[in-house]
């Protein structure tokens, strides 16, 4: 019986030290051949030029090409399908953005699983979006807006660039934690509705900080707040929308890499431990800053549950309001 023991306590040492050792060889090897980040948007801006900045950075020090592959279509869901059915072993990996999280609120049915089908690996940037008025209205402040809104209910309009963007689904939110009542404009694109705001043809939007300062300094359009949990450090004194009245209130427009799932956890740390280094290089800052993105720093464990709880809130929102896309 002491013998059984004892050889039980060996072989799990053993066991123990040949995973160790595996473990410690997976993460050496990787990668064996180019890497290649799917972009699943057309190239120019957003998504495209993050993974433009992080690829050569990310190839520096990994030591093979990471090669960005654009693959827009069906709104993301082409180039998501194409990362969540190649083979899980960290060559192929995708740019992602919050419609990964939002198209569970848009599509009663996708042709992947986004909390099954893949594997954190680790966040890169957020944009803070910003609630916006046409300086004709007279609201000073988020609550002096819910107020407003509260009084002529179904009268103001709320200018969307698109179905399914971060900036829809703020308003949405916005209308869901406040219930509010106020008319939707459907735009093509984020200019396209900046352009009536800043006409008047439009009371309210919600705008990437990113492309709105420069009308928020010329004084054309008026900033609330924040959709973030945390206030921007690009604008601190800013406050959130959660805290001027509508707790609960949080929309992070993110971008980070996802994998297949089944990646083997060396590799997602080898990964996570390159895109850590990157993101605290000062010239990576200065260059994702310049395009008016903030950190954002998780490790691949938290940005795993950050994305769940993504996908849970936004179909929410979806059943409630009907927002299907066909």
């Amino acid at each position: 019986m002491h013998y059984t023991c004892r050889w039980r306590i060996a072989a799990l040492a053993v066991a123990a030290l040949a995973g160790a050792a595996a473990h410690a060889a997976s993460q050496e090897s990787y990668p064996l051949r180019p890497v290649r980040m799917i972009v699943p948007f057309s190239p120019g801006g957003g998504s495209d030029a993050i993974a433009r900045l992080v690829a050569p950075k990310m190839s520096e020090v990994l030591g093979q090409p990471v090669v960005v592959d654009n693959r827009p279509g069906g709104n993301t869901v082409i180039g998501v399908r194409l990362v969540g059915t190649a083979r899980p072993d960290g060559h192929t990996l995708l740019l992602a953005n919050a419609n990964f999280t939002i198209n569970a609120a848009l599509y009663e049915k996708l042709p992947y699983d986004p909390v099954k089908d893949f594997v954190a690996v680790a966040p890169l940037a957020n944009v803070a979006n910003v609630l916006v008025v046409h300086p004709a209205i007279p609201a000073q402040t988020v609550k002096e807006l819910v107020a407003l809104v509260r009084a002529k209910p179904g009268q103001l309009n709320f200018a969307s660039p698109g179905a399914g963007t971060s900036s829809h689904m703020s308003g949405v939110l916005l209308q869901s934690l406040a219930r509010l009542d106020f008319v939707t404009v459907p735009y093509k694109g984020a200019g396209p509705a900046i352009i009536d705001l800043i006409g008047g043809q439009v009371s309210m939007a919600v705008a990437a900080m990113s492309s709105i300062v420069p009308h928020l300094k010329s004084g054309r359009v008026r900033a609330l707040g924040v959709t973030t949990a945390k206030r921007s450090v690009l604008m601190p004194d800013l406050p959130t929308i959660a805290e001027s009245g509508i707790p609960g209130y949080d929309v992070t427009n993110w971008f980070g890499v996802l994998a297949a799932a089944g990646t083997p956890l060396p590799v997602l740390v080898r990964l996570e431990d390159v895109i850590a280094g990157i993101g605290r290089d000062a010239d990576f800052q200065k260059a994702m800053g310049a395009q008016g993105t903030e950190p954002f720093v998780l490790s691949h464990t938290d940005f795993e549950r950050f994305i769940r709880a993504e996908v849970v809130k936004w179909a929410k929102l979806g059943r409630d309001y009907k927002l299907r896309v066909e």
